[in-house]
């Protein structure tokens, strides 16, 4: 078995053992399940060149080896069917037959079948990550925590690929994916500038992810090595309580300039969330929540769920809201799916529904949720304004140490 990324770099040497150039790519006919590679290109000087596969010796991760001198090497354009492996699929983004974006290509892995070699999967692993950062010993040191997670390439649909994503022809239930609590536990590993490193070549929701699976420590000494930008980059993509969280762990003149650089949207909802008590229910609460008003309709209510969903943190409840953002009602999911689709919100929802104020304290916000069996607890004001909601994911941060929390059902992560 070889991966792309091992290969890639390495001398090219003819048969008098002189050096030609480096491996820039493969090249690989795409008419079979699992593509033949037909040819390397080879970095020369200022140029590139197509060096045909029955050309070639040997190849192995410390190099390749050519049958013929280099003088005689001549070169060819690529023929119908044929593409570059790297070129076409590394970096690129993974997209389900849904059409929901996944995780990267990290790294390719590839098969000698008899004199041949052929692609064989798609490797999604932070191990990739890792070797394409010129870590590839710690990925081998790291091997024993972390099993590989690679995408059979029977599931790359290649007619559907495209410059900026490759297509899958399964759903995103069919693959077994890196979850980012996996990336954090493998960070937790790490040296300082090893987690900088796999961060850095992670998407950036995915990183945003990682981060807020990440023990508080991890995550302030990790953004105190980022630079501004990329640190408020990833702020941006983090859910606005787990970026304010981490934000408050920061001095002050580097939280000020983090917060200058973020999106106006985002700033406004972190600087909310700084203005609480630290331990309170607004200094917990996230403001990521699905509003409807009550005067529509449910088949109206999907809708506009459907336009809040990709900004929410979650979707088990709906919270009815008046013009003045007070907090009417509340419905669960299941409600809304399953009333007459013209029934009007106020009809089905539930009135006055269990909230905490503000400046409620860590323990009430617990003992509510734990009290009624919430999957998340309205925050409100004074004046029964809504401002955000207390997740159970949330709260059990607040009652169970880390280690326990690991061991939880991914539903409460």
């Amino acid at each position: 078995m070889f991966f792309l990324s091992r290969l890639l770099g390495q001398p090219v040497r003819d048969a008098g053992n002189l050096t030609v150039g480096t491996l820039s790519d493969l090249v690989v006919s795409s008419q079979a399940t699992y593509p033949r590679v037909t040819a390397l290109l080879v970095k020369r000087r200022n140029r590139r060149l197509l060096v045909p596969w029955a050309a070639v010796a040997s190849l192995e991760e410390s190099g390749c080896l050519l049958r013929e001198p280099g003088s005689t090497l001549g070169d060819r354009s690529l023929e119908p069917g044929e593409l570059l492996l790297g070129e076409t699929f590394l970096d690129k983004q993974l997209v389900d037959r849904d059409g929901r974006k996944l995780i990267r290509v990290n790294d390719i892995q590839l098969t000698r079948t008899g004199p041949s070699l052929h692609v064989a999967a798609v490797d999604v692993s932070s191990n990739a990550l890792m070797r394409r950062v010129g870590l590839a010993k710690v990925a081998d040191r790291l091997t024993k925590k972390s099993k590989p997670h690679l995408i059979d390439w029977r599931n790359v649909d290649l007619a559907e690929t495209d410059a900026l994503s490759v297509r899958l022809t399964v759903p995103r239930g069919g693959l077994s994916l890196l979850h980012p609590a996996d990336i954090a536990d493998i960070a937790h590993e790490l040296t300082p500038e090893e987690r900088a490193a796999v961060l850095e070549a992670l998407e950036d929701e995915v990183a945003a992810e990682a981060v807020e699976e990440m023990h508080p420590s991890f995550q302030a000494a990790l953004v105190a090595d980022l630079p501004d930008a990329r640190a408020a980059e990833l702020l941006g993509n983090m859910s606005p309580d787990d970026a304010a969280d981490l934000l408050a762990d920061l001095p002050d003149e580097r939280r000020a300039r983090l917060l200058t650089l973020m999106e106006k949207d985002d700033r406004e909802d972190v600087t909310e969330l700084l203005a609480y008590a630290e331990h309170s229910a607004g200094g917990i609460m996230t403001t990521e929540v699905a509003t409807v008003p009550p005067d529509i309709t449910a088949a109206e209510a999907i809708e506009r769920l459907r336009e809040q969903e990709p900004e929410v943190e979650t979707v088990y409840y709906i919270y009815v809201v008046d013009r003045g953002e007070h907090l009417l009602g509340v419905f669960s999911l299941r409600d809304l799916l399953t009333v007459p689709p013209l029934k009007k919100v106020r009809e089905f929802m539930t009135s006055d529904p269990v909230a905490v104020r503000t400046a409620a304290g860590e323990e009430e916000v617990t003992q509510l949720i734990a009290k009624y069996n919430l999957l998340a607890l309205p925050v409100v004001d004074e004046q029964n304004v809504l401002h955000g909601i207390v997740t159970i994911d949330d709260a059990i941060d607040l009652v169970l140490p880390l280690a326990w929390k690991k061991r939880l059902p991914r539903i409460f992560h």
